[in-house]
């Protein structure tokens, strides 16, 4: 027996570069089983969504709400009038959004207040520490509260949620190995060094020891080629007149990302998005963070936590950069299971 029955359409709403990654390869799905949707792009991101927008078709809403130097507060303030309207325009018997974004949060609380359900992409990921990251932390615990799905991407995601007396819960795996495997790159191990920072609690002295440890690296090894594709947060930018010896590239469309990520040597990086797609590419990664909500990276010895000691912990990635190990993050069918779920 179904516990839940789509009758009119899906709304999917997203707002940032890593939402519409990991929520494109479940549109398609969507699109090959004829499910009715519409989608909502509240451009939190809107510089970074030009690089991917080819992933998904164009937007049915588009809420414009990107300001300069804009804060937590003023995203949710943006998007919960617009948000609304949509809502009760379009009357969707299911949300979905994804992540722990500002706009997943904002979205997931509009549509539990108009009372649609509420299905939550990547569920379950937690670090316990609302501090790290800020405010992603309390955005993904605020959304498990509310969702009627949840759909986490391990084991040990919906074991967390089971801890916090959740229900439905669903083990899928994580929709960015579905992303990664529509690209048939070949695996190679060259001299090239990704390295991407763009997260807040990294902002300021932190990221300055972070770029002036790479610099040193980039000096001392000049057989290696860094590579860093600078965000274009004004928090980031601010440090570019710090670096040297790096190439600094500008934000790269996602099929060339993974192109380049295929071919790294290994990556520096305080994203969590890249943790999952290192694992895809088999790839090491220092994860430039004091704290993780992705330990199963850790687990299987493809990530390392290193806060900024960039060049304490340089030769765990780059003497032995080859990884084996299997995906904690799942084999490709995420999209699939998700549908399941529900339809």
């Amino acid at each position: 027996m179904r516990k839940f029955v789509i009758n009119n359409k899906v709304l999917i709403s997203y707002g940032t570069r890593p939402e519409l990654i990991k929520l494109s390869p479940l549109i398609r799905e969507l699109d090959k089983r004829g499910i009715v949707y519409k989608t909502v792009f509240t451009g939190q991101h809107k510089q970074l969504y030009e690089d991917v927008k080819e992933l998904v078709p164009e937007p049915d809403y588009c809420l414009s709400i990107m300001r300069d130097d804009q804060t937590p507060v003023d995203i949710v303030a943006n998007i919960a009038l617009k948000f609304a309207q949509i809502l009760r325009v379009e009357k969707p018997d299911l949300l979905i959004v994804q992540g722990d974004t500002s706009t997943v949060a904002a979205s997931a609380l509009i549509a539990f207040y108009e009372k649609i359900p509420i299905g939550h992409v990547e569920a379950g990921l937690r670090t316990y520490n609302l501090t790290s990251p800020f405010p992603e932390e309390g955005n993904r615990q605020i959304v498990s509260r509310l969702a009627r799905f949840n759909w986490a991407p391990t084991e040990l995601s919906a074991q967390q949620l089971r801890n916090e007396k959740v229900e439905n819960v669903y083990v899928t795996g994580n929709t960015v190995i579905d992303a990664c495997m529509n690209y048939k790159y070949k695996i190679k191990y060259t001299n090239k060094v990704l390295i991407t920072l763009h997260r807040r609690e990294n902002f300021g002295k932190k990221m300055e020891k972070i770029v002036k440890e790479i610099n040193w690296l980039a000096e001392k090894h000049p057989g290696l080629n860094f590579i860093f594709p600078m965000h274009p947060n004004p928090n980031v930018q601010k440090i570019k007149h710090l670096v040297s010896n790096i190439n600094i590239v500008k934000p790269m469309g996602y099929p060339e990302m993974m192109r380049l990520l295929s071919e790294v040597k290994f990556v520096i990086s305080d994203s969590g998005g890249i943790q999952e797609e290192c694992a895809a590419f088999r790839k090491k990664v220092l994860v430039c963070r004091d704290t993780t909500e992705r330990p199963e990276g850790i687990n299987v010895g493809l990530a390392k936590l290193v806060g900024t000691d960039i060049v304490e912990n340089f030769n765990w990635a780059n003497n032995n950069p080859h990884w084996e190990g299997k995906n904690p993050y799942g084999n490709g069918d995420a999209s699939s299971k998700i549908i399941d779920s529900f339809f």
